[in-house]
């Protein structure tokens, strides 16, 4: 396949990436490298990941230049989009919810428009366990109501699977989107909880525990890869899978396996969880195991390990160290 990654030098996107290079794919990364978080970090990807085997062609974009976005597709022949490229994460979505709206919505029209005017055969789309806003029933399962999000991040991301499927309805382009569960791993974003929370452990720093009894079904990167590659090889009509590792993880056991990872014990401080934040998250990916031949097999106590051996060796050398 020719593949479009958007949100390329992301985190999810950089690994799949590098997977389907690794399988034969021919693969274009589209990414503006905004500052959401450290740009270095993106930069640090791109010029690390591919370092042992086939590299990807880059271009430095914004979704929402159409122009150029078609234009790419062009040059490069591509048959496949796998679009990632959003504005994630509940908290900021509450103070700055334009330019979700903007990036999430308008940026997902932008790549639904450019694979209808160039015939796309298959579009997979990131969308989020935050769909589910405050239920809760669990495991969520794909058939619940989504109409009642609590934040603007995952009201962005229940619009863009509308989206999706309304284009896939006028245009028939076949179309996945994927819930992704708390994604962590390697190369992660740095404002998330394992991530932030070994730099404060190894700092000596309190960290911020949103309460004992919250839980969440961390999924490992290399799972979610094989997820989204699955849902690649397998796109047909317009479908939407969870992706997770099916086991919701009270925050004090994610805890407890990064201890463990870190061999150091942390100072913790409870705190309320904040508005928007959804108190628990279990998915239900029997649709997936079915049809994409998912099957994730990364505890969080292998998961953390392998992230805090990653950080130790490369981050921590890099970043923290400087």
């Amino acid at each position: 396949m020719n593949v479009l990654i958007t949100g390329g030098a992301g985190f999810i996107g950089s690994h799949t990436a590098k997977a389907l290079l690794r399988r034969g794919d021919n693969v274009v990364l589209y990414d503006d490298f905004n500052d959401r978080y450290d740009p270095r970090l993106k930069e640090a990807r791109v010029a690390h990941m591919f370092e042992d085997g086939d590299k990807p062609v880059l271009v430095r974009g914004d979704i929402l230049d159409q122009e150029l976005l078609e234009q790419t597709i062009k040059e490069h022949n591509i048959d496949s989009v796998i679009h990632l490229a959003a504005w994630a994460s509940v908290q900021p979505s509450i103070d700055n919810p334009r330019i979700y709206s903007d990036v999430n919505v308008t940026g997902t029209v932008s790549v639904l428009e450019a694979s209808r005017k160039n015939n796309i055969k298959r579009l997979v789309v990131a969308s989020s366990s935050s769909v589910y806003g405050g239920m809760t029933e669990m495991p969520f399962r794909e058939d619940m109501n989504i109409m009642h999000p609590i934040s603007p991040y995952a009201a962005t991301k229940g619009a863009t699977e509308l989206m999706c499927a309304t284009w896939n309805h006028l245009y028939n382009i076949p179309t996945t989107c994927l819930r992704f569960f708390t994604v962590y791993g390697p190369w992660g974003r740095p404002e998330m909880a394992i991530f932030s929370f070994t730099k404060d452990i190894l700092a000596g720093k309190t960290i911020k525990m949103r309460g004992k009894n919250t839980s969440r079904d961390f999924t490992y990167i290399d799972d979610i890869v094989s997820g989204v590659v699955g849902a690649l090889d397998n796109v047909q009509g317009y479908n939407v899978y969870n992706l997770g590792e099916s086991d919701g993880v009270p925050l004090p056991r994610m805890i407890q396996a990064l201890e463990s990872a870190i061999g150091k014990k942390a100072t913790i401080e409870e705190v309320e969880l904040p508005t928007g934040d959804i108190p628990a998250t279990l998915s239900d990916i029997s649709r997936a195991k079915k049809d994409l031949s998912y099957n994730p097999t990364t505890s969080i106590e292998e998961g953390t390990k392998k992230f805090v051996d990653w950080y130790r060796e490369w981050y921590d050398q890099i970043f923290v160290s400087q």
